[in-house]
């Protein structure tokens, strides 16, 4: 029984969040420099999200988000599993395999911004990256090693949402920081195909 309890709130997770897209997600400027900005956002104003464009997840169904050759080549076998994020409380998509050894959630929130993952709301520390242009974020809980988190930023107050789980930590969480960076390519490039 004792094993059972982590194994559901594993499997819970997992249909909390997760997308992908395919391209190459890139951490920050290709040359590593930064710009300074003219001037700081106010507490009751703050900097445009600098994006390709903008792309209104409403009514988008997280699980077309992944071809069916997208998740081929990802490794996830196995059909989607629709569902809804009670984080977000919006539609959630499981993508799994049949050998077990991982999935990942896909969820297109349209209840809260990638601010979430960035004001302290999330206990998670994220790094910035960008996945296909889009400001996106990456990260870990050292304590959980069963999973890691993706967030791409494609709307205002709207993201999407995207989750990498081991059950029993059969593969790695740096491994899995890396497969949820293709499954978030993957789901971009899928959004902005549209």
């Amino acid at each position: 029984m004792r094993r059972a309890v982590p194994l559901l709130a594993a499997v819970l997770l997992l249909a909390g969040c997760s997308e992908s897209t395919t391209g190459s997600p890139t951490a920050g400027s290709p040359t590593g420099e930064t710009t300074a900005s003219s001037g700081k956002p106010t507490s009751t104003s703050k900097e445009p999200a600098k994006r390709p464009k903008t792309i209104n997840l409403k009514d988008v169904d997280p699980c077309t988000l992944l071809t069916d050759a997208q998740r081929k080549d990802i490794g996830l076998d196995r059909p989607p599993l629709a569902g809804t994020s009670t984080v977000f409380r919006s539609p959630s998509c499981s993508f799994n395999r049949e050998d077990r050894t991982w999935g990942a959630t896909v969820t297109t929130a349209t209840t809260s911004g990638i601010e979430f993952y960035t004001d302290g709301s999330f206990d998670v520390e994220m790094q910035r990256l960008q996945v296909a242009g889009f400001p996106a974020v990456l990260g870990g809980a050292p304590d959980q090693k069963t999973s890691c988190y993706a967030a791409v930023d494609v709307s205002d107050g709207q993201v999407l949402a995207l989750q990498a789980t081991s059950i029993d930590e059969k593969v790695p969480q740096g491994r899995l920081c890396e497969l949820v960076q293709q499954v978030a390519a993957a789901t971009v490039a899928t959004l902005s195909a549209r």
